[in-house]
């Protein structure tokens, strides 16, 4: 994690992780730069920012829909996520939010209201956003 993450994100983890010092303190920033000094381990305050690869969160902001949204898609297979190590920020890679199905996906919820995952979606399903429905806000109004 040094390699990437800042010693506040890493103190984080460990304690997350239920890891203590070898004096048995929760981690915290100055502890993970203290180890690391003490172990000749490279690394930074704060966390490199890398282009190819966003959290769950920012991921949600780049394409304009809320984290449930993002949470769907990864359980449904179609985006992957990955851990550095369990209990990490989750991170997707950049290119996988360009690449089909995801970018057609997203498209669909944004012009129908809707997000259908795949194969289509139910007759009753209701829109998220009525204001794209024209003519179909009628059925729903009923």
């Amino acid at each position: 994690m040094a390699v990437r993450y800042g010693d506040d994100q890493i103190a984080s983890v460990l304690n997350r992780r239920g890891y203590s010092t070898g004096k048995g303190k929760r981690w915290n920033q100055t502890r993970v730069a203290t180890a690391r000094r003490n172990h000749s381990i490279a690394g930074q305050k704060r966390a490199l920012h890398d282009p190819e690869r966003v959290s769950l969160s920012e991921t949600a902001r780049i394409c304009g829909v809320s984290h449930h949204t993002i949470q769907r898609l990864v359980e449904a297979g179609l985006l992957k996520c990955e851990q550095i190590t369990p209990r990490a920020p989750w991170e997707v890679s950049r290119r996988d939010l360009d690449a089909e199905p995801i970018r057609s996906v997203i498209e669909g919820l944004h012009r129908t209201g809707k997000l259908i995952l795949q194969g289509g979606c139910a007759e009753d399903q209701l829109a998220l956003f009525t204001e794209n429905q024209g003519d179909d806000n009628a059925r729903y109004l009923e």
